[in-house]
């Protein structure tokens, strides 16, 4: 059988507060309930306790969200307001300021440069083509000629027309 010393500290604190939360036989949510099904005067018990809390700096996370499941229960659309510092504790309609937010994919660096949308004609590539050297040419030729589609024999016939020592640099 487990006892309390088998516990580590935080889950012997939590069992304690459980304990503790029977001897007490408080339902807070069932209270909160009943306070919200009685309407404004209800809502100013819950309000007068929420104050308290503010004042001596306890959370109100918890009755905050025990209202709110009160509210969705009764199904009416109220909930526990102004529980800043200097705000005004009220119980009003739940103020619709959150808007859905879509998921989007985040900007990949290469979809945000705009494409070359600059247009080259056969002349363009000319003038880049003759400013080569004689050698470079031909290599340019070369490598045009062998990644073609030609057939085979084509390929030859025109490689047969290059200058023999680029031939030699192509094929080292």
């Amino acid at each position: 059988m487990i006892t309390i010393n088998d516990l580590n500290k935080t889950q012997a604190t939590l069992y304690r507060s459980y304990i503790k939360a029977n001897e007490l036989a408080v339902n807070q949510q069932a209270r909160i309930t009943d306070y919200m099904k009685e309407g404004k005067r209800g809502h100013q018990e819950i309000i007068q306790i929420v104050e308290l809390m503010k004042v001596n700096n306890e959370s109100t996370a918890k009755i905050k969200t025990q209202v709110s499941r009160a509210s969705n229960k009764l199904k009416i659309t109220l909930s526990l307001q102004g529980m800043g510092k200097e705000d005004k504790v009220i119980i009003a309609p739940k103020k619709d300021s959150t808007k859905p937010v879509v998921a989007t994919k985040p900007v990949k660096p290469e979809d945000t440069v705009e494409p070359n949308t600059k247009k080259h004609d056969i002349e363009d590539l000319e003038n880049v083509f003759f400013g080569f050297s004689r050698d470079t040419q031909q290599v340019e030729l070369m490598v045009l000629i062998e990644g073609s589609k030609l057939l085979k024999k084509d390929k030859k016939a025109l490689i047969a027309l290059l200058d023999i020592e680029v031939l030699k640099i192509v094929n080292k």
